[in-house]
């Protein structure tokens, strides 16, 4: 120790300043005994930490500022149970049970089953105490208003920042969550680097996320996180980040050295590297002045400044078990031994103070003994001799004492836990689509009472599911807009709390360009020249133009953003077959082709065989009432004259088939009209029209409603 020294307290040892002081003494010792309460109405707040002595079935409270224990309430529980504190009640947390208690009436007020059996994370912050079982993905607020909320996964070690929020980071899910003090409901809008491994942790009034996989440290904005800043190490990924900084400074601890990072924005120092003896290390924890580690090997407790100055340091007394470290409201660190024999306080500036809890491992203390019978003259037993270095308590007239009307409440099963409103629901996601969204959960808890149905709402609106329902689409969104859904439950004793989806944009998907239009082809043997003009597709596609492939079929291909070519150096003496595509980019950045319009050029100087499609007029045949049942308009053009052309159309439909028409061209070569009544909407249509062996292909259509 250092020459501090180590100061000792037992929960009887303090001196009254003033009489308001005096009372509160009073109404400790009152409710300790059993007697009656003479300041009732006098709330009994307390600042400082709670410890659990299973030994003693009994909580203790220490106050950081003396290093003494002032108070004592009688509590089921066992060892190793960790106690938290709200603004009027303390919490004793096990794994099979958690039992409140008044702070100022010191006295158990209620006993509940907790919502798992694994061993939770405790933050005392505004709005809370809260619980968080990691593993399980599951976070309970023990404060006002009470609270269960399932978020879907495992998650990393919480925050509180100094309004009250919570902050849970599910790295593996590639988001962060929040609950604000007093919600019934988590947002999990901002997003993370998805598979990083990382923690939070508070830089003065900022949040801020240690990214250990790109080994960068990023402030926490509205909508994600902020620009990375390298953090000057190579962090592995399980390495132990503080909650809360040390002069600007975050301590990272890796294996047994540990790193403190400057956190400064602009032209930071270079990390302060701490090596410390090998051993295996909790997490480490700031006062915000210095940082404080604990070698769980050798029961060492060690504090650094943020230039990574060594403190002080001490052996903890030993225990059965590890030592818990934790921070308190009022900035000191707490060091609880695993039996609760022991607290170790470590003040603001790296001071350590050993707390000893009186009577622990032996029998419970007796009170100051009732003085003797209704005999004035009858002597009154002397107090006991107090231990060397404590302070005895005040010389006050004493009552004759009764038996403690509430005797220690003895280890029993809770009681049955009435029907509320049930849990949040499990593993909420969103999938966009197109001007819609597919939102999925897990069940949730029903809290003993069957779940009635969900509901579903984000900004503008709401739908309802059954209760067996596990998804629902959310359909008349608008596309390239951001959504955030709420999932909640119901059952007959009211909403449970709602959970908040991934943030999803609804997008069109991709679709290519169709076929261009009025292609027409020529050969110009006299000048070499084949030559080909065509119009832009029906349908753009929704990806943006890149330039459209032109192919003389065996001889030549080129790309060109014109809607026309001239191959003036081509010498061919029979008919050519001309193929000409659009060409877009998708999302991604690749190219995607259309569909080929196809014309064939007559014998040299002749004409140019080419069919344009478009949608006919509406008609109630073989497809009825139908929206959108329409007829296919068929214009054959450059075609042989008087030649038998047959016309079979095609859909992007899977199921859909028709064996097509034969057309008769005329005089001229041109032919066609209104056939294949169609009622597929949404889908895109063309045809082939063949003739002496040659086949041509029209232009794409997309069929919309009406």
């Amino acid at each position: 120790m250092t020459p501090r020294g180590t100061r000792f307290a037992t929960w009887r040892a303090r001196l009254p300043a003033v009489a308001v002081v005096v009372a509160c003494v009073a109404g400790v010792v009152s409710a300790v005994t059993g007697a009656a309460n003479p300041v009732s109405a006098v709330q009994f707040l307390l600042p400082g930490h709670w410890v659990y002595n299973a030994t003693l079935s009994s909580v203790f409270h220490i106050d950081g500022s003396t290093g003494n224990v002032d108070a004592r309430a009688h509590v089921p529980g066992d060892t190793g149970d960790q106690v938290l504190q709200g603004d009027t009640s303390g919490y004793v947390v096990g794994s099979s049970r958690i039992t409140e208690f008044g702070k100022s009436s010191l006295e158990v007020e209620s006993s509940t089953r907790p919502e798992s059996r694994t061993k939770p994370v405790g933050v005392e912050t505004a709005g809370g105490p809260y619980l968080v079982y990691q593993t399980d993905g599951k976070v309970v607020r023990l404060g006002d208003p009470a609270l269960v909320v399932s978020l879907g996964g495992p998650v990393g070690a919480p925050v509180a920042t100094k309004d009250g929020t919570l902050w849970l980071p599910r790295t593996s899910a590639g988001h962060l969550c929040r609950l604000p003090v007093g919600s019934q409901t988590v947002s999990c809008a901002i997003p993370l680097p998805k598979g990083h491994a990382g923690a939070l942790t508070v830089v003065g009034e900022r949040l801020m996320f240690v990214d250990t996989t790109a080994d960068t440290l990023h402030t926490v904005e509205k909508d994600g996180l902020g620009e990375g800043r390298d953090l000057g190490i190579d962090a592995p990924d399980d390495a132990k980040v503080a909650t809360t900084d040390v002069d600007g400074r975050v301590a990272i601890l890796a294996g047994h050295r540990m790193n403190l990072v400057d956190t400064t924005e602009d032209d930071p120092a270079e990390p302060v590297v701490v090596d410390l003896p090998a051993g295996d290390y909790a997490d480490p924890v700031s006062t915000g002045e210095v940082v404080a580690v604990v070698d769980r090997e050798t029961d060492t407790l060690s504090t650094y400044d943020s230039a990574g100055k060594p403190k002080e340091s001490t052996t903890l007394p030993a225990e059965d078990g590890d030592p818990r470290i934790t921070r308190g409201e009022d900035d000191r660190i707490y060091v609880d031994g695993a039996e609760g024999e022991h607290v170790v306080v470590v003040d603001r500036d790296g001071g350590l103070t050993d707390v000893p809890i009186e009577g622990a491992g032996g029998e419970p203390q007796q009170e100051a003994p009732p003085q003797g019978g209704d005999d004035p003259d009858s002597p009154v037993a002397e107090p006991p001799n107090p231990k060397p270095g404590t302070t005895p308590p005040p010389d006050v007239d004493r009552e004759p004492q009764n038996p403690p009307s509430n005797p220690p409440v003895a280890n029993q099963p809770p009681p049955e836990v009435p029907s509320t409103p049930p849990g949040a629901p499990t593993t909420v996601s969103a999938t966009a689509g197109d001007q819609s969204a597919v939102v999925n959960w897990g069940p949730a808890p029903d809290n003993r009472s069957p779940i009635t149905g969900y509901t579903i709402s984000w900004p503008g609106g709401s739908t309802t599911a059954v209760a067996g329902a596990r998804s629902v689409t959310v359909g008349g969104l608008a596309n390239g807009t951001g959504y955030v859904f709420t999932v909640t439950a119901t059952n007959a004793r009211g909403t449970g709390p709602g959970v908040s989806t991934n943030p999803v944009t609804p997008v069109a998907p991709f679709r290519p360009a169709g076929a261009p239009t009025n292609l027409a082809a020529d050969n110009d043997t006299g000048n070499s020249t084949i030559s080909a003009s065509w119009a832009a597709p029906a349908d753009l596609g929704t990806g943006p133009f890149a330039h459209y492939v032109v192919e003389v079929v065996g001889l030549r291909t080129v790309t060109v953003t014109d809607t026309s070519v001239s191959f003036t150096d081509l010498q061919v003496d029979q008919e050519v077959t001309v193929n000409v595509s659009a060409v877009t980019t998708d999302p991604g950045g690749q190219l995607v082709q259309g569909p080929v319009a196809t014309a064939v050029t007559g014998q040299p100087g002749g004409g140019t065989a080419a069919v344009n499609l478009s949608r006919g007029p509406a008609t109630d045949e073989y497809c009825g009432d139908l929206p959108g049942c329409a007829w296919m308009h068929v214009e054959l053009t450059g075609f042989p004259p008087n030649t038998e052309v047959s016309v079979e159309p095609h859909s992007t439909e899977p199921t859909y088939h028709n064996d097509g028409h034969t057309f008769i061209t005329d005089e001229n070569g041109n032919g066609g009209g209104d056939k294949f009544a169609y009622a597929g909407v949404g889908e895109t249509v063309h045809v082939n029209a063949d003739f002496n062996g040659t086949q041509v292909r029209s232009n794409d259509v997309f069929w919309e409603a009406g």
